[in-house]
This record gives structure tokens, C-alpha cells and sequence, in this order.
């Protein structure tokens, strides 16, 4: 601010040193390496901020950057990744069996989780997804298990898009079970009458509880119906 005149006699080279030596630390290429093995999004934020500050200057770059993150980070949040889940072999956990192929899938069910806050902008996103599982599965599903553990926030448009599904699934039979949401979730989904559509919604429920149910109660119809099937009748000459 008030010394820049004394700089007004030194040669140009010496004042493109001075700003060379200053940026050396802006460009540091091994962390650039070690931003890319670890986060491939981080990467791409990092070089469009580099080129749009080459391209558009310091302020301007930087400002492109921002929103081009903002741009990003929306764009991830409307199409966040939908997890099957399938039973971690020897535990009562479930993970993503996309991850681990290894996890047992349980006949009749589909277990899913929203790794992102069900919110108004990512709802058909995830209609969309468990629809399109439904419809894959290789054995017809009889209960659809929404875990929600992953999703801090649930707005009043996620809360209706949960009542839409459990409606349309009722209509072919199919249950659907909410577990595992959080406080403030839960607080929404009950004011929107959830709870009394698909059952208890408690933090003591978990999906194993809701699986095992379901396996105790498919065994249980199954012998029912054994045991009301008509037994053959002796001939009458015998």
C-alpha cells in the first residue's frame, strides 16, 4: 500500500522473479498426484480453478471455480447413490452388495439405503432407482426395507415421496419398513402420517428386526398352508 514506489526502478526480470518465486508455492504437483489417487472430484474442482484462473484471471478464475463446485456438488446431491443392501455373512449387518458381492441377498426383500438427505430435488432420483431394482429382481419381492441411516435430513416432499412408494407397492402386495431414520426425520415422517401407514419407526428397530420378522412369518405361512393342504383319502376298497 505505500512502499510499491520504490519498486517503480527494478528491472522487469527482477520483478518477474520476485512473482515466480512468490507462485511456486500455488503449484505443487505432488499434491496434485495425491488429490487425484484420492479424490477424483476434488481433482477436477482443482484444475478448472487453475485453468480458469490462467484463462480468466485471479478473482474471476476463482469465482468460476466456486460456482463450478456449487454446480458439482448439486449435481451430486439430486443423484445420489441408492445402496442395495445385502446380509454381511456370519453378522445381522447389511452393506452395499454392489461393493461386496459376497453380502447374502434375502429372498423376497430389498433392503436399500440413501447414502444422501432425502430432499425435494433428489426424490424422483431415488423412486426411480428402487423401481428399476424392484423390477430386476430375480425373485419377486414381497417387503422393500428403506433404510435410512445415511440421511441426516428428510424434507416434507422426501417424507410424501416414501408414503407415494408404499402406496404403490400395497397395490401389488408389497409391503415397504422405514428403519434407522434419525431424530429430526423421524419427527417429519411421523408429522406427515408415516408411521401409522408403515409401522413403528423407532430408533430401537433396526433392519435386521424387520428382516427376521418377515423370515418368521413367511415360515410360519409356510407350514400353515403344509398343514391345510387336503391329505390323500384312502380308497374306499382298502
Amino acid at each position: 500500500m505505500f512502499l510499491t514506489g520504490l519498486l517503480n526502478n527494478l528491472p522487469n526480470v527482477v520483478l518477474a522473479a520476485i512473482v515466480l518465486v512468490a507462485v511456486k508455492g500455488l503449484v505443487d504437483t505432488r499434491e496434485l498426484r495425491h488429490v487425484w489417487h484420492v479424490s477424483r472430484y476434488e481433482f477436477l474442482v482443482s484444475m478448472v480453478a487453475f485453468v480458469a484462473v490462467l484463462l480468466l484471471g485471479i478473482l474471476k478464475g476463482v469465482i468460476f471455480a466456486a460456482l463450478a463446485s456449487m454446480l458439482v456438488l448439486i449435481t451430486r446431491a439430486a443423484h445420489p447413490h441408492v445402496a442395495i443392501l445385502g446380509r454381511i455373512p456370519g453378522t445381522h449387518r447389511y452393506s452395499d452388495i454392489d461393493r461386496h458381492p459376497d453380502n447374502e441377498a434375502i429372498p423376497g426383500v430389498l433392503l436399500f439405503r440413501v447414502e444422501a438427505s432425502l430432499l425435494y430435488f433428489n426424490i424422483e432420483h431415488v423412486r426411480a432407482t428402487v423401481w428399476e431394482r424392484i423390477r430386476s429382481s430375480t425373485s419377486p419381492v414381497r417387503l422393500v426395507i428403506c433404510d435410512l441411516s445415511s440421511s441426516p435430513t428428510v424434507d416434507i416432499a422426501g417424507a410424501r415421496m416414501l408414503a407415494t412408494v408404499h402406496a404403490d407397492l400395497l397395490k401389488s402386495g408389497v409391503r415397504l419398513r422405514v428403519v434407522a431414520a434419525h431424530a429430526g426425520a423421524r419427527e417429519i415422517l411421523r408429522a406427515e402420517g408415516l408411521e401409522q401407514q408403515v409401522g413403528d419407526l423407532g430408533r430401537r428397530v433396526s433392519a435386521d428386526d424387520v428382516v427376521e420378522a418377515f423370515l418368521n412369518d413367511s415360515d410360519t405361512k409356510i407350514g400353515v398352508s403344509a398343514d391345510a393342504a387336503p391329505r390323500a383319502q384312502p380308497d374306499a376298497g382298502s
